[in-house]
């Protein structure tokens, strides 16, 4: 049997048994709908529905590769691009293990060039640096980057209220079933910005841009009285007494000091008023895990580990070519080398998805 085959069986009996869980957005009549088929992992969207009822049937019918929705509200959602009719969009926030500098990657992120077999550790370059050719990447997810990338969740959801002043209700934090999280702002407030006005908000977040010149630490009241951002700032440096002195180690602790406090995110998902984003319940065809939605007080505690494995009961035996150890439930696997093992589906299937094995029947 081949991959897709084995993964796709696997998402069918998912969807047949758990198709409750798969949650539409709201308005689900004003939004596109997208979907990647196996076959060929080619995508399928300018779709609609009337109601969650039909959309739900859909899934079940086409067991979708992955599933999204649009952050956006048209009037015809099944017309082109152009004859859509915008009406507003959803504020998205993608934070990424794949845009974050970490260490691990070094562990269980690995590269190989398809032309002269040249290989490597950690991110891929863009070309083979031995001969130019193209390059096959092979990444990995574990603890180290999502826990990462949920720290950045948390300092951007404290902006979003803090600074912004967005109630948690307006504030929706999904775990995207592989590397990272999205946090969706759905309110009236935002539905209407344009580009302009999003890339102002991501600038804001991101730290760029901030005038160094605007804290006076000579005055008696700075710290009260500096805006938020520089409030934020201030508060990594601690107190006054224990701010570097001279302009030039000022300066270098100051934007030690904002790298801290910035969140890294995808710039381009915010600014897109039209951008696809995977919807809660559905799988991630990466993994075979499920895209979560999870309470704001309760980012802290999420295990994706453990809260998002979806297929289970059952067990399969694969042959590993290569992964390292990993954890899925309370149970540990690997690492694995050119073995064949039987394991729980769960197990089997992130390998499958991840392309380090292949199904034995």
């Amino acid at each position: 049997m081949e991959v897709d085959d084995f993964i796709k069986k696997w998402f069918s009996n998912y969807y047949r048994t758990n198709i409750d869980d798969v949650i539409s957005p709201r308005s689900i009549s004003k939004r596109e709908f997208g979907f990647i088929i196996f076959k060929g992992r080619t995508m399928v969207r300018h779709r609609g529905f009337k109601d969650p009822g039909e959309l739900k049937r859909f899934i079940i019918d086409l067991t979708p590769a992955d599933a999204y929705h649009s952050s956006a509200y048209y009037e015809r959602p099944e017309a082109g691009m152009d004859e859509k009719g915008w009406l507003g969009s959803d504020l998205i926030f993608d934070i990424d293990a794949d845009h974050l500098s970490l260490p691990c990657k070094l562990r269980h992120d690995r590269w190989m060039c398809l032309g002269c077999g040249k290989a490597g550790v950690g991110d891929a370059p863009e070309s083979c640096p031995k001969c130019g050719g193209k390059i096959r990447e092979e990444s990995w997810i574990c603890e180290e980057c999502l826990n990462t990338a949920k720290r950045e969740v948390v300092k951007l959801t404290d902006f979003l209220t803090d600074d912004f002043g967005f109630s948690q209700e307006e504030l929706h934090v999904n775990f995207t079933g592989h590397r990272g999280y999205h946090v969706h702002v759905i309110s009236d407030k935002v539905s209407p910005l344009g580009r302009e006005e999003r890339k102002e908000i991501v600038d804001y977040v991101t730290g760029t841009g901030v005038d160094l010149s605007l804290l006076n630490l000579r005055r008696e009241n700075s710290f009260l009285d500096a805006p938020n951002w520089m409030r934020k700032i201030l508060g990594k440096l601690g107190s006054k007494d224990a701010v570097p002195k001279g302009k030039r180690q000022w300066i270098k602790a100051a934007q030690q000091a904002i790298n801290e406090v910035s969140v890294k995110i995808d710039t381009v998902v915010t600014t897109d008023i039209h951008r696809l984003i995977r919807m809660e319940g559905t799988l991630n065809s990466k993994t075979g895990m499920k895209v979560v939605k999870i309470p704001l007080n309760r980012v802290d505690l999420f295990d994706p580990f453990k809260d998002a494995v979806a297929i289970k009961g059952g067990e399969a035996e694969v042959y590993v070519e290569e992964a390292p150890r990993f954890r899925l439930m309370d149970q540990e696997f690997g690492p694995y080398s050119k073995v064949k093992v039987e394991l729980p589906i769960e197990a089997a299937v992130l390998l499958l998805c991840k392309g380090r094995a292949y199904p034995i029947i």
